[in-house]
Parts: structure tokens; C-alpha cells; sequence
């Protein structure tokens, strides 16, 4: 973000050398691999609406590089360009991979004016488009931003709780994908509401394999008690897919719940018929207690002997004294194979 205009002069000169650079980056040579492009780009007048025709075509014709190119300018350009043309652009545009790029640089700019409102015709497309690639190609130009509070600060009118409802599988993936992206590239799993909404999201779904994809990978690790309870309603769920992504994710939650969410794991583990939720189960109390999860597994063993490979596997991930999770996952993950 930027702090509002400088009233010194050598101040106001930088940043207006700043904001002249990005407005005029759609100017800047292609990137070499451009040139196998079906239909080569011509420099037009610098103006909107010559870039967004220039986007559309690279986005048609272009190589992945220059699609990628296209993209990345008009995001720059867009800061300084007056929102009304961008709103615009965004309201009237029918192709969804041009959309999707116009709606990254309105959001983009959102974020760096601090205004949140400009995101309106990019959430009502999302929302109440009649095409559903469209409704798809809205939430997508969300992604990288975020876009959790946004949505609040516009009053909640459109969330990814209502989103997920969505009968187009395109859209309920575009959701799934915004939600996971921002908690781990956006907050780095450290930020409560995105993981909270995406729980919401998760139980709102008709879309198990949604809801499931949603609960295993979104970190859980910064939700509060309420949505911990929430979890583990869900390891009763009729749903097998949906009580093992519950367990994976009660793996992660913060320490504080980590004693009851264990007597929860083993309990799911002894009654659980299912063998991959009897896994999820096994990792979610190796997530929880890590080195001192082994008298745990061990206590399983037995009760289900088709998975005592699954813990020895376990049992000899954890002597090697690996300290992050990712790093024993892979390991476990190494030897059981």
C-alpha cells in the first residue's frame, strides 16, 4: 500500500515518476518467447481500451509466457488509470479469461488504493452472472488478494459460504481454490478469518469433494473454539470423505484444543470402519502431538490390523526427530511406499 500523496515536492515527483512507469509498462517490449504467438501484437495508442484488446488477443493467441506478460502489465497499468473505466470494463466484459484478468486488476487496485468498494462489479458478477464460466472467471480475479475482507467490508452481501453453493462445478472449484491459495499464499496459514470462512464454506457445500479438499488443505491452525467444535461435529458426518477431511484438519488446530482433539482421534480411530478415515485419523494425531504421539499409536495397534503398517510407518518417521510437519509428512509418506 501507499501512503496518500507527499506534500514535499521531490516526494510528489518520485511518486508520480512511479505511477507514469506503471501506467506505461503495457508499452514495454514482449518477453522473447512471445514471438511464437498465432498472432502477433501490434503497438496501438496508449490508452484503455487498446490494452484491454491487446490483453484478449495474447490471452487467445499469445504463449503461456506472454499470457502471463499481458496479465502482469495491466495489473501495473491499472493503479493509476481511473477506476470508473476499470469498474466499466469489468460490468461489460463476456470472456471469461479476459474477465478474470480484468477482475485481478481491479482487485489489485482495490488493495492498493485501500478501497474496497471497486470490487462491487466484480463480486456481483460472481454472484448473479447468467453464465457460470463468467461467475468462474469473477471469483478467480479475487485470487492473490484479500479477498475474505473484502467481502466483509462490503457488507457480506456475497461470501464464499454463498458462493460454494454455486450448481456449477466451475465455480465451486474457483472458491476452493481462491480460499486455499489465500491462506497459504496470501496469510501463510496464519490468519483466522480466511480459515474460519473457509470451514464455513466447507459445511455450507452440497459438494463433499469441495468440502473435503477444503477442510484437509486450509491451515487450521489460527481457528477459534466455536469452528474446532464445528470440525469435529463433522467426524460423526455420514460422509466418509468428509469425517477424514474433519480428522486432517483437527490435526491442525491450536494447542489449546490439541487434548480433547486427540481424545476425539482415537476415539474416531477404535469406532472408524473406513480404512482411509482411520488413516486421516493417524495423521491427525501424529499432526497434533508429534514426537509424543508415539505412545498414542502404539496404544492403536491392534485395533485394526490391516493399519499397523500405517503406524509403523508413522513410528519410524518420528525417530528421525523431524521438527516441521511438512518434512515428517514426506518421510512418512517415503517409507510407506
Amino acid at each position: 500500500m501507499i501512503s496518500p500523496l507527499p506534500s514535499s515536492p521531490p516526494r510528489r515527483a518520485s511518486w508520480w515518476r512511479a505511477a507514469l512507469l506503471a501506467s506505461a509498462t503495457w508499452l514495454l517490449p514482449a518477453p522473447s518467447d512471445a514471438a511464437d504467438a498465432a498472432t502477433p501484437l501490434r503497438q496501438t495508442a496508449c490508452s484503455f481500451t487498446g490494452m484491454i484488446d491487446e490483453l484478449r488477443a495474447a490471452l487467445k493467441s499469445g504463449s503461456p509466457a506472454y499470457r502471463k506478460y499481458a496479465r502482469e502489465r495491466l495489473k501495473a497499468a491499472a493503479r493509476v488509470m481511473p477506476a470508473d473505466e476499470l469498474r466499466a470494463a469489468v460490468q461489460d466484459e463476456r470472456d471469461p479469461d479476459t474477465l478474470e484478468a480484468l477482475g485481478m486488476a481491479l482487485a489489485s487496485k482495490s488493495s492498493f488504493t485501500e478501497d474496497a468498494t471497486l470490487v462491487q462489479p466484480l463480486l456481483a458478477r460472481a454472484s448473479g452472472d447468467a453464465d457460470p464460466k463468467a461467475r468462474a472467471a469473477a471469483i478467480r480475479g479475487l485470487r492473490g488478494t484479500g479477498s475474505v475482507d473484502l467481502m466483509t467490508k462490503n457488507g457480506g452481501v456475497v461470501t464464499y459460504e454463498q458462493l460454494i453453493r454455486d450448481g456449477a462445478p466451475e465455480v465451486r472449484q474457483a472458491v476452493v481454490d481462491n480460499l486455499i491459495h489465500e491462506s497459504a499464499k496470501v496469510y501463510f496459514g496464519h490468519e483466522r478469518t480466511v480459515s474460519e470462512a473457509a470451514v464455513s464454506a466447507a459445511l455450507a457445500s452440497k459438494d463433499p469433494q469441495a468440502a473435503a479438499k477444503l477442510l484437509s488443505e486450509v491451515s487450521m491452525e489460527a481457528v477459534g473454539h466455536d469452528t474446532v467444535e464445528r470440525l469435529r461435529q463433522q467426524l460423526r458426518s455420514d460422509d466418509p470423505a468428509l469425517r477424514g477431511a474433519a480428522a486432517t484438519a483437527l490435526g491442525g488446530v491450536p494447542g489449546a484444543e490439541s487434548s480433547a482433539m486427540r481424545n476425539a482421534l482415537v476415539s474416531l480411530y477404535r469406532d472408524e470402519k473406513d480404512p482411509t478415515v482411520r488413516k486421516a485419523a493417524l495423521q491427525g494425531l501424529v499432526r497434533l502431538g508429534m514426537g509424543g504421539a508415539r505412545s498414542t499409536l502404539e496404544s492403536l495397534r491392534g485395533v485394526a490390523p490391516g493399519m499397523d503398517p500405517e503406524i509403523d510407518a508413522w513410528q519410524s518417521a518420528l525417530k528421525l526427530g523431524l521438527q516441521e510437519w511438512h518434512l515428517l509428512l514426506r518421510e512418512k509418506e517415503r517409507l510407506r511406499r
